[in-house]
C-alpha cells in the first residue's frame, strides 16, 4: 500500500511539473476563444511596508519584480506581468482561481497610462464584482497585435498562489459551471455520507458515528469556504465571516480529525502513551485561535498547514501502532489517512509555490478529503462487522457457559438444599436470642429515654427555681422596709386618735406635725409606694414564670392543639435564659405565625434540646475565643409550612460529626455529661409532626438548624 501510494505521489508530481514548462511566454493565441490560456510568466514585488501606490509601482524598474512564489506573506505584493494580443478579438476576461484573497487590485498599464482599475476581494460584497461567479474575474479591453501590462495588487492572510487564465466571456461561464458541478458532485459526496453515518449511529449506538459526523461536517464545511461558495451563498453580507473563516474552518477541521481518530483507533486502550499526543494537537490547534485574533492571521494560517502536516503524520503512526496491536479496522484508517495526507502534501507544496496551479492540484484537498470520507466508512463498516462476529462469538461462549452452569446449578442445588436446612435450624436458634436481646435493648433504651427526660427536667427544674428566687427576693427584701414604714404611718394614725378634744388642740396638733417631720411623712408615702410596687412586680414576674411553665409543659393538652410556635419558643427561651452566659447576645426575629396542629409540649422539647445545645457550644467558644456568643432565633412562614431557625455562633461540627447528631446515643460531651439521646429524640418529634429538620454546620463557624412544619 505504501509503495503505490508513493508511486502515484510521483506521477502526480511529474505531471504537475510537466505542464509547469508548458508555455513560457504570455501571449494571447487564438485558441482564447475556445479556452482558457494560462498567465505562466509573472513577476511579484514584496510590499512589506505596504506604502507602495500604482504610480509609483509603475516607475519602479523591471529588475525589482522577481520571479518568485508568493507563498504566505504579512504584507502586499504586486504582479506584474504582459500580456500580447495575438487573437483576433479585443474582449478579453483574466481570471484569478483564489477565491479565498481578502483584497486584490487589478490595474492595465498601456501607453504610459493607468487604466481600468477594478478592485475586488473576500472583504469586499460579492454584488460589486462583475461577474456572477466564485473566481475574481477582470474584464479588459486589448486590441489586435497591443501588449499591455497588468499590474495586481495583492493582500490576504491567506495562501497567495496566484493561478492566472486569460479566456473570453462564454469560457470564463464554462469553467465556472464545470468548477460549480465538481464541487456539487463532492457536496453531494460529503451530504449522503453525512445522512449515511447519521443513520448508522441511530441504529448502531455506536458514538464512534458522531464524532464521524462531526468530522465530515467539518471537512465538509472547509471546502465550502476556501472554494469561495460560503463567501457566495452562507454570509456574503458578514465581513467578519469572510476575514475568518479560513482559519477557524482549518482549526475545528483539525480538532475534529483529531477527536475521531482517537476515538476511532481507541487509543486509549491500545496506545495510552500515544494518546496524549491526541491532546496536545488539540491544544495546539486551540492556541492558533487567539494567535490568530490576537497576533496576526498570517502566523495562524502557517501554524495550522504545520500542525495539519503532523496531525496527518501523526494519526498514520498511530494508527500503525494500533494494526500492530490487532485492532483490523485500523487498516482502512491508515488507507484513509494516506489518501489525505498525499493530497495534503500537494496542497501545502501548491501554496507554497513548490509545484504549480493546473486541474489536478486545484482540486487536491477534495479529493483527498473525499477519498478519506469514503474509506473511513467502510473502517467504519468493518468495525460493525468486527463487532458482529465478536457478538455472535459472545452469544456462543455464552450459551455454552448457560448449559455448563445448569449442570453446576443441578449439582449445587441438592448440596445448597441441605446446608439451608441446617441454616435455617442455626436461624431459629440465632433469632430466638435475638429477640431476647431485642427485649433487653429496648428496656435499655427506655431506661435511657427516661434518664434524658430527667436530665431535662433536671434542668428545666434548676432553670426554675433560678427564675422564681429572684422576683421572691423583690417581694422579702420589701417587706421589711414597708413593715417599719407602716409602723410609723400607724404611729401617726394613732397620735391622731388620742386628740382630746377637751385639751390644748394646737399644741396636740403641733406634736404631731413635729412627729411627723421626725419621720419624714412624704418621704414615707414615696418609700411605700415604692416597695408596693417592687412587690408586685415580683408577684407579677412569678406569675409569668408560672403562666410561661404551663405554656412550656402544656400539662393539660394531652391531645394535638393548633398553637402559636411564637409563644412555644418564648415560654421555652423563658425557662432557660438562666443557663445564658454573661458575654451573650439574644436575637429574636419572630414573623407572623399560622397557628399549626402539633403537640405543644413535645415541640417545646424540641426547642428546648436545640436551644440548649446552641447555648452549650456558646459558651465552649466564648471560653476558648473570648469572642461574644450570639444566638438567633427566626421564624417566617414559606411554601405551605412554618420555619423556625436557630443559629448559634459556636464550634461548628465537622462533616463527620454532622452525620452522626441524630444517631441514638452519639455524644461529641465527656463522659457523664450527655446520654446521646437529645437529637435523636427531636428528630423523633419531628418525624411525627410529618416535618422535617436540615443542618447547616462548618467548624469554626457555628451551626444552623432549620425547623419545618406543615401549616396543615
Amino acid at each position: 500500500m505504501a509503495k503505490s501510494l508513493n508511486l502515484f505521489f510521483f506521477v502526480f508530481i511529474f505531471l504537475t511539473v510537466t505542464q509547469l514548462s508548458a508555455n513560457d511566454k504570455n501571449k494571447i493565441t487564438p485558441q482564447v476563444a475556445t479556452g482558457a490560456l494560462p498567465v505562466e510568466h509573472f513577476r511579484i514585488l514584496t510590499d512589506k511596508s505596504d506604502s507602495l501606490d500604482i504610480q509609483q509601482i509603475v516607475q519602479l524598474p523591471e529588475s525589482e519584480f522577481k520571479e518568485e512564489s508568493p507563498g504566505i506573506k504579512d504584507a502586499a505584493i504586486w504582479v506584474r506581468f504582459d500580456l500580447e494580443n495575438s487573437a483576433d478579438f479585443d474582449s478579453l476576461f483574466l481570471e484569478l482561481e483564489n477565491p479565498v484573497l481578502q483584497e486584490v487590485t487589478f490595474y492595465t498599464y498601456r501607453k504610459g497610462a493607468i487604466e481600468n482599475k477594478l478592485v475586488l476581494g473576500a472583504r469586499y460584497d460579492f454584488d460589486q464584482r462583475p461577474l456572477n461567479i466564485i473566481n475574481y474575474v477582470y474584464p479588459f479591453f486589448l486590441n489586435q497585435g497591443e501588449t499591455a501590462t497588468i499590474f495586481v495588487r495583492i493582500k490576504s492572510p491567506t495562501s497567495m498562489h496566484l493561478p492566472f487564465f486569460v479566456s473570453n466571456k462564454v469560457t470564463v461561464f464554462q469553467r465556472n459551471a464545470t468548477s460549480n458541478l465538481l464541487f456539487g458532485i463532492y457536496i453531494g459526496i460529503i451530504v449522503i455520507m453525512l445522512l449515511y453515518n447519521l443513520l448508522l449511529s441511530i441504529v448502531v449506538e455506536d458514538d464512534s458515528y458522531y464524532y464521524y459526523i462531526a468530522f465530515i461536517f467539518f471537512v465538509g464545511i472547509t471546502q465550502v469556504v476556501l472554494q469561495g461558495y460560503g463567501f457566495k451563498f452562507l454570509w456574503p453580507g458578514n465581513e467578519w465571516f469572510r476575514a475568518n473563516t479560513v482559519n477557524l474552518c482549518g482549526i475545528f477541521s483539525g480538532i475534529g480529525t483529531l477527536l475521531f481518530s482517537r476515538k476511532f483507533l481507541h487509543s486509549r486502550r491500545y496506545t495510552p502513551r500515544l494518546d496524549k499526543g491526541f491532546t496536545l494537537l488539540i491544544c495546539a490547534y486551540s492556541a492558533i485561535l487567539p494567535i490568530h485574533f490576537a497576533v496576526s492571521p498570517y502566523i495562524a494560517i502557517n501554524l495550522i498547514n504545520v500542525v495539519a502536516f503532523v496531525t496527518s503524520i501523526y494519526c498514520l503512526y498511530v494508527g500503525y501502532r494500533v494494526l500492530r496491536k490487532g485492532f483490523r479496522p485500523a487498516r482502512f484508517f491508515l488507507l484513509a489517512i494516506s489518501a489525505f495526507l498525499t493530497m495534503v502534501i500537494i496542497y501545502v507544496l501548491r501554496t507554497s509555490g513548490v509545484i504549480p496551479y493546473n486541474i489536478l492540484t486545484s482540486r487536491t484537498l477534495e479529493i483527498g478529503s473525499a477519498l478519506q470520507i469514503m474509506l473511513l466508512s467502510l473502517a467504519l463498516a468493518d468495525k460493525i462487522n468486527i463487532y458482529r462476529r465478536d457478538q455472535e462469538a459472545a452469544r456462543k461462549e455464552a450459551l455454552r457457559v448457560s448449559v455448563e452452569n445448569e449442570r453446576l446449578i443441578k449439582e449445587q442445588n441438592i448440596r445448597l438444599e441441605e446446608e439451608v436446612r441446617h441454616r435455617t435450624e442455626e436461624l431459629l436458634h440465632i433469632n430466638e436470642e435475638l429477640k431476647v436481646a431485642m427485649k433487653q435493648i429496648q428496656s435499655t433504651q427506655a431506661k435511657l429515654i427516661d434518664t434524658e427526660k430527667m436530665a431535662s427536667l433536671g434542668q428545666l427544674t434548676a432553670g426554675i427555681a433560678h427564675e422564681i428566687n429572684n422576683p421572691i427576693n423583690f417581694v422579702t427584701s420589701n417587706i421589711r422596709p414597708l413593715e417599719a414604714d407602716v409602723t410609723d404611718l400607724q404611729a401617726v394614725i394613732r397620735m391622731y386618735e388620742k386628740l382630746d378634744p377637751s385639751g390644748d388642740i394646737a399644741f396636740q396638733i403641733q406634736k404631731i406635725e413635729k412627729h411627723k417631720k421626725d419621720i419624714d411623712l412624704e418621704y414615707l408615702y414615696e418609700e411605700i409606694s415604692t416597695l408596693l410596687s417592687g412587690i408586685k412586680e415580683g408577684a407579677h414576674r412569678t406569675s409569668e414564670i408560672v403562666k410561661g411553665l404551663r405554656s412550656f409543659a402544656r400539662v393539660d393538652e394531652a391531645n394535638w392543639k393548633k398553637v402559636d410556635l411564637n409563644e412555644g419558643i418564648e415560654s421555652t427561651l423563658l425557662l432557660v435564659k438562666s443557663t445564658f452566659p454573661q458575654n451573650f447576645k439574644l436575637v429574636k426575629e419572630l414573623g407572623e405565625l399560622p397557628k399549626i396542629e402539633c403537640a405543644p409540649g413535645k415541640i417545646n422539647q424540641v426547642f428546648m434540646n436545640i436551644i440548649t445545645n446552641a447555648v452549650q457550644t456558646i459558651q465552649e467558644r466564648i471560653l476558648k475565643d473570648q469572642q461574644p456568643g450570639v444566638l438567633i432565633i427566626k421564624t417566617w412562614e414559606e411554601d405551605a409550612q412554618v420555619r423556625v431557625s436557630i443559629t448559634d455562633n459556636g464550634q461548628g461540627m465537622t462533616e463527620e460529626v454532622k452525620n452522626k447528631i441524630f444517631d441514638p446515643f452519639f455524644t461529641t460531651k465527656d463522659v457523664g455529661e450527655g446520654t446521646g439521646l437529645g437529637l435523636s429524640i427531636v428528630q423523633g418529634i419531628i418525624e411525627k409532626h410529618n416535618g422535617t429538620i436540615q443542618v447547616d454546620t462548618e467548624l469554626g463557624r457555628g451551626t444552623t438548624f432549620v425547623i419545618s412544619l406543615p401549616i396543615r
